[in-house]
């Protein structure tokens, strides 16, 4: 994987009276500093970086009319309006130098234009790519995050979601682990992170991603297996409406896989079976035909057969219409049953969201009655002041219940669907007989003279209808072993969704996810150390560990490793950490999987309370680790000139006071 380097970035600013304003920022691989006091400018460095590589999402924005610039950037400078305003932006991926124009103002802020050039060169060649930046497409041939990946040689991956859906990870997931944004970002690790993509456990999944866990393959699987499972799902909803469009013509059922045929005469034979002792019958009633017409003997009065017929069947077709009506009701009482699961479940899916929100935003107590949101022996909400005696079970264990229970409800009520589809098709059927016997009795007593000649007709018509009757059941049979193909197609996916379910179940951590991890947690324990904290306390610094428990954040299990310890504390756990990242990145990324793009932005810590000797103790520990692949901007200030001193042979830019501004007029027409 290729590394990021930032090379160059330049601003240009044009007010409506043609004044230029502009400033030109060179970097270089290792460590830059950006020097210079509050309010003149040296966050606004780090937004042009960021801006330029499409990841302003990390600043908090989330909409194209919200400017991540200060106002002198895109409205008024120095009391003129700003017509026009743009930056470049010259990366490199250790091979391939490429220079990003975009707009800061203006109606195109959503396009980006690439040129694969220095910004030394960048108007001495006319061609250019433009991408999409933001909205539908960015992932297309002309989206951004299609561009940045490939230039980056780093995959674009799908991941689960909460919702179900298969979602990419967008490069703004990536960030929060390279780069340290000045307000929220020294809170708390990955503080910044983007979950409005709704990316489950999003910032273990982009954690493992990047430092190239063997585990992340372990969320391909998944994502492979829920794919299986869905298309299985199709399959067997396909399956299962062609089957019960053959139960409900036969009047047939599915047993040990084979078309089980229950006759109101015979009763229930598979269906090979009883088209034999359908053609048994056939032979048998040819037979009786032939001794007929020789014999001419005296019958039943035929007449009266037909009566009693039309009795039996009109008492079966109303006993049929009276069941296909209950069961009608039965299955209305069903779905409404299920209609309130689900509206059971969306109201603990509701209560699981607000759950998770509130692990992902560390929030320990309820805003509203400020009770800690696990105190559940004094019975009181996570996020309300509602009296609640006893919490039988959490929204999990309520949707898992909620969830078994529909499936089987769903079971109950198609089943009773079937059902009530048989059975219309059998009124169906008893009301076409009482309708046939009706014409049949007519036409006979208008029509038709002596027993005899009555019976034998009867006879031809019996014979007739058993010959439609093989031919109906063997056109049945047909479209039952026409499905066999998709059964073993069903039964082919499901043999590999158990296969990934095992590989899944049976995971365990490679050995290089376990030195990848490893040496995290040495680096991080020995950039404590050189960092100062825990000063005296080198029991604590042994005992810090990190794994998935919290998305791979440093923990301790006595104590709360970010309350035991002042707020400066806080920021040099956060600081060791990322460089700890780099650290690791830079040692095994020939020999491991790791994309982490060997850059490091951290903008202010000592705004966060870091002491000057604990920023000058990161600055050894960058000089020891960094190479002429990997990259640290880091904006920063002292009064002390001592301190100056030290770190001034890594400025890339110096403002000097509190005047001396980023954007400085270049010309004026």
């Amino acid at each position: 994987m290729k590394s990021l380097i930032i090379n160059r970035l330049v601003y240009k600013v044009q007010t409506k009276d043609k004044t230029e304003y502009g400033a030109d920022i060179p970097f270089n691989p290792g460590l830059n500093v950006v020097w210079g006091p509050n309010s003149v400018g040296k966050s606004s460095i780090i937004t042009g970086i960021i801006y330029g590589l499409g990841l302003e999402k990390s600043l908090g924005i989330f909409k194209l009319n919200q400017n991540p610039f200060k106002p002198e950037f895109y409205s008024r400078i120095e009391g003129k309006e700003i017509t026009l305003s743009y930056l470049l932006l010259e990366i490199s991926n250790g091979i391939k130098h490429i220079t990003i124009f975009r707009y800061l103002k203006g109606d195109k802020t959503n396009i980006v234009a690439i040129k694969n050039c220095k910004i030394k060169d960048y108007d001495k060649t006319k061609k250019f790519e433009k991408y999409i930046i933001e909205g539908e497409g960015v992932f297309s041939d002309n989206g951004f995050q299609n561009f940045i990946y490939g230039f980056l040689e780093m995959p674009i991956v799908e991941v689960p979601s909460y919702d179900g859906k298969n979602v990419k990870i967008y490069f703004e997931n990536l960030a929060p682990l390279f780069f340290v944004e000045q307000r929220a970002g020294w809170a708390q690790i990955q503080a910044r992170q983007i979950t409005r993509y709704n990316i489950r456990d999003v910032k273990r999944v982009v954690f493992e991603y990047l430092m190239g866990f063997d585990r992340f393959d372990i969320h391909l699987m998944e994502l492979e297996k829920k794919e299986i499972d869905e298309q299985i799902k199709k399959q067997k909803d396909n399956l299962t409406a062609k089957e019960e469009s053959i139960f409900i013509i036969g009047n047939g059922e599915s047993k040990e896989g084979k078309l089980t045929i229950d006759d109101n005469e015979a009763g229930k034979y598979p269906i090979e079976e009883f088209l034999q002792l359908l053609k048994k019958r056939y032979k048998k009633e040819s037979e009786g035909v032939l001794e007929l017409s020789e014999s001419k003997e005296e019958t039943e009065n035929q007449e009266v057969d037909l009566r009693e017929k039309l009795k039996v069947f009109d008492y079966q077709y109303r006993k049929s219409e009276e069941k296909a009506k209950n069961l009608l009701q039965e299955i209305k009482g069903y779905e409404g049953y299920i209609e309130r699961i689900k509206l059971n479940k969306y109201k603990n899916n509701q209560l699981k969201k607000i759950e998770e929100f509130s692990f992902d935003l560390n929030v320990t107590t309820c805003p509203i009655c400020e009770q800690p949101l696990t105190d559940e022996e004094h019975g009181k909400c996570r996020l309300c002041n509602s009296e609640i005696k006893k919490k039988i079970s959490t929204p999990t264990q309520n949707l898992d219940f909620l969830e078994d229970e529909e499936k089987s409800f769903k079971n109950v009520l198609r089943n009773k669907q079937l059902e009530y589809r048989k059975e219309l098709e059998i009124s169906q059927r008893l009301k076409d007989k009482l309708k046939n016997t009706e014409k049949t009795l007519e036409h006979q007593i208008s029509t038709y003279s002596g027993k005899a000649l009555s019976r034998y007709r009867d006879k031809i018509i019996k014979i007739d209808n058993l010959f439609k009757e093989i031919d109906r059941y063997e056109r049945i049979n047909k479209r039952w072993k026409d499905l066999n193909p998709l059964r073993l197609e069903i039964k082919k996916d499901e043999n590999r969704s158990e296969q990934l379910k095992q590989k899944i179940e049976s995971y365990l951590e490679s050995s290089m996810d376990s030195e990848i991890l490893k040496t995290i947690l040495d680096y991080l324990k020995s950039n404590v150390r050189n960092l100062g904290l825990f000063k005296a306390k080198e029991y604590l610094i042994n005992q810090i560990k990190l794994d998935s428990t919290d998305n791979y954040t440093p923990y301790l299990d006595s104590y709360d490793i970010f309350n035991i310890s002042s707020s400066s504390d806080n920021v040099r756990i956060i600081l060791s950490y990322y460089i700890a990242l780099l650290q690791t990145s830079i040692l095994l990324k020939d020999k491991s999987k790791i994309k982490f793009p060997n850059l490091l932005i951290l903008d202010e810590p000592k705004q966060q309370n870091l002491d000057s000797e604990s920023l000058i103790s990161s600055i050894d520990l960058f000089k020891k680790v960094l190479n002429s692949n990997s990259q640290v901007i880091l904006t920063t200030y002292s009064e002390s000139s001592s301190n100056r001193l030290k770190m001034k042979k890594y400025f890339c830019h110096e403002m000097k006071d509190k005047n001396d501004y980023l954007l400085k007029r270049i010309s004026n027409e």
